[in-house]
């Protein structure tokens, strides 16, 4: 059998212990492969049991894959070695392994500690999602009719926000809708209330509007407009730089780019940017006759820069900051009535599920949650018998996972695989902000101390060609940013030649041309 040389970055994912582990495994580098070769290590060298193991995986195919690779390993390793019982004794562990999925794991949790559970019968079933969606609207429905009969005041000015006479849908679909999201959180309920009372500012009413995490957010959008049109502008300058004869063109680009700069430069202020935008004013374009394509493509550019320029400030930069604050204090009344409307409904459908004696997989994730919270022992329990917790695809846990996780974690026996980069699940939640608060703060093996946690990219590419890799960074480190994906797509975060296809092609035409 061959040997498979893994590279000195692969080998640190399958051998480092002792810290929490951070794999950055760009697509194609083998992070499936590295996961399986760490549990055969951890198997045959540190002598740990597979059933002492945890190995969570995002859906149950991967975690059916996993198993199933991890078992035609052990068969391999005992080609080697038939004689080797600690091998044989793994293939019947393996049978009652923790290779599953987060919502398989908390529902063992749960079904064993069922008694840490108040009003939770230990003969729960869980409803499917067609189950889960009709009670939803039967609940809604009738607390919505409820509050109709009673002519309930706040639901009225509820209807009125948010709706037409005709039709109640929007507040309907508002309500499920935060309510889904808020599930995703470990204390739903708390960080509702903490969030409303965000728009609290009637102590703040004469405060800059920049210093509000709304104002933070409006500011942002305005000045990446505004480095995105200087960037066009200045390009437009350099061009008209090389004709003499478009010298009163250069002028008015230079003084258009000249007010974007001086806008760009007090959006630490909001009153300030707000001033400078109401005085913000193109000079007319020079009338002067001169036939040039360079002068006609510099107005079309300019034009453009202004339509772009005015939409985005006709949006944002509207009123001072008194005004902007009061609206969105105007708004915490508001904000509070849909609190209260939303937390009505999660009673509603709680009480109806009891019913029914079901549950949601949310729903078991927040029991598992609260028994490893509360119970100490259970918690306990379960961090002596996992010598370590393998999370694959990390960038699409969600927060309650995480607190679960780590509440069954020695603090120092987390191995996390996954890339930021192929992060599609934020619709269902997922927080790809775990994983790159860890990428950022995790250090790298040469940079880190004994006690500090570890990070290890996977940036080689396996399975594509040069020229397809080249021409992928290329790509991404256009359109790839903090803002847009959430990380800077920079050569530190490239994909890089793993694998030379020349070489594969020439022993494959040799062991071709030897029959």
């Amino acid at each position: 059998m061959s040997k498979v040389n893994w590279t000195k970055e692969q080998q640190d994912a399958i051998y480092e212990k002792g810290s929490n582990i951070l794999v950055a495994a760009a697509a194609g580098s083998g992070k499936t492969a590295v996961l399986v070769e760490r549990i055969i290590n951890k198997i045959i060298q540190d002598k740990v049991d597979i059933d002492k193991l945890l190995v969570v995986t995002f859906t149950n195919s991967a975690a059916a894959e996993m198993r199933e690779r991890v078992l035609n390993a052990i068969y391999k390793k005992l080609e080697e070695n038939p004689e080797d019982v600690n091998l044989q004794r793994q293939i019947t562990l393996l049978n009652k392994a923790s290779i599953c999925t987060i919502d398989s794991f908390c529902l063992e949790v749960v079904r064993n500690n069922f008694y840490e559970l108040q009003n939770v019968s230990p003969n729960f079933r869980i409803a499917d999602t067609t189950e889960i969606e009709l009670l939803k609207q039967e609940a809604i429905e009738d607390i919505f009719e409820e509050k109709y009969e009673t002519e309930d005041e706040d639901f009225t000015r509820l209807i009125n926000v948010y709706t037409s006479y005709r039709d109640d849908t929007p507040l309907k679909d508002l309500v499920l809708k935060i309510h889904s999201y808020i599930q995703s959180n470990p204390f739903p309920q708390k960080w509702l209330a903490e969030k409303i009372e965000m728009f609290n500012l009637q102590d703040k009413l004469e405060e800059d509007f920049s210093q509000t995490p709304w104002g933070e957010i409006l500011l942002q959008e305005v000045k990446e407009e505004l480095i995105d049109d200087i960037g066009m502008l200045e390009k437009v300058e350099e061009d008209l730089s090389y004709e003499p004869d478009l010298e009163k063109f250069y002028q008015t680009v230079r003084s258009d780019i000249e007010q974007l700069e001086n806008l760009k430069n007090n959006l630490d202020n909001w009153d300030k940017a707000y001033e400078i935008a109401l005085t913000l004013k193109f000079v007319t374009w020079p009338r002067q006759k001169v036939e040039s394509e360079v002068k006609d493509s510099a107005k079309d550019t300019r034009d453009e820069v202004k339509k772009k320029l005015a939409k985005v400030l006709d949006k944002i930069l509207i009123c001072n900051s008194q005004e902007a604050n009061q609206d969105i204090y105007d708004m915490y009344g508001i904000l509070k009535k849909l609190k209260d409307l939303i937390l009505t409904f999660e009673k509603e459908f709680t009480k109806r599920k009891r019913e029914k004696n079901m549950v949601d997989f949310s729903d078991i994730e927040h029991f598992a949650l609260e028994i490893l919270l509360n119970a100490e022992e259970v918690a306990k329990k379960y961090q002596e018998k996992f010598q370590e917790i393998a999370i694959d695809e990390y960038q699409d846990s969600n927060l309650v996972q995480e607190y679960i996780l780590t509440a069954i974690s020695k603090n120092n026996n987390i191995f996390m695989v996954g890339d930021v980069k192929q992060s599609i699940y934020k619709f269902r939640q997922a927080m790809p902000e775990l994983f790159l608060g860890k990428y950022e703060n995790y250090q790298k093996k040469e940079e880190r101390k004994p006690e500090e946690d570890l990070k290890i990219q996977l940036f080689k590419n396996f399975r594509s060609r040069q020229k397809v890799l080249q021409f992928t960074n290329l790509i991404f480190e256009d359109i790839m940013s903090k803002v847009l994906g959430d990380i800077d797509y920079n050569q530190e975060e490239f994909l890089n030649l793993g694998a030379s296809y020349r070489r594969m092609w020439t022993k494959r035409k040799n062991r071709n041309s030897c029959h």
